[in-house]
């Protein structure tokens, strides 16, 4: 009877331990959506700590595909300010040796996100000139503005939520 038992439940256990655990189904947002078909979202990013800043770019991105996900059309503004200017410029040479590599891997996820529909990026020019960056200085895709507070104005009248990344 004993080994009846174990020759029936080793299967099943076997299957079991083979699929691994099954991922819950991503709970909805509903209550909160409702009547809503637009998902209106300005980053307001300070951060200057490359590292802080990939991990807040994967919850963005993850933000973006639950919009999807639940049936809004993102759009999305990306304003760059503080520290976070630094990190936005082409060239890496006035960055510690340290964080190249992460402010690199930073421009690699903002050139994909800048691919995705309804989405802009912008920098601060008081920022900016902290740092000595024009235009030119910036990575591809990111638009210079005189003042990302009056920014921040403009797009909250506009319906735009503001959620800061600091």
């Amino acid at each position: 009877m004993k080994y009846r038992l174990i020759g029936m439940i080793g299967p099943v256990l076997l299957a079991f331990l083979l699929t691994g655990p099954v991922a819950a189904e991503k709970p909805s947002d509903e209550r909160a959506l409702a009547g809503a078909e637009h998902g209106q979202i300005l980053w307001d990013i300070t951060i200057g700590d490359p590292e802080r800043l990939i991990a807040r770019l994967s919850v963005i991105e993850e933000t973006y595909e639950d919009m999807v996900r639940q049936g809004l059309e993102p759009n999305m503004v990306f304003a760059f300010r503080g520290g976070a200017a630094a990190l936005i410029a082409r060239d890496t040479n006035h960055l510690e040796i340290e964080d190249v590599s992460a402010v690199r891997h930073i421009h690699d996820r903002l050139a994909d996100i800048q691919e995705l529909d309804g989405v802009h990026m912008e920098a601060c020019y008081i920022a900016t000139r902290r740092f000595d960056l024009g235009q030119e200085d910036l990575i591809p895709g990111v638009h210079l503005v005189g003042n990302t507070f009056l920014s921040i104005m403009g797009y909250e009248r506009q319906g735009y939520t503001t959620i800061r990344i600091d």
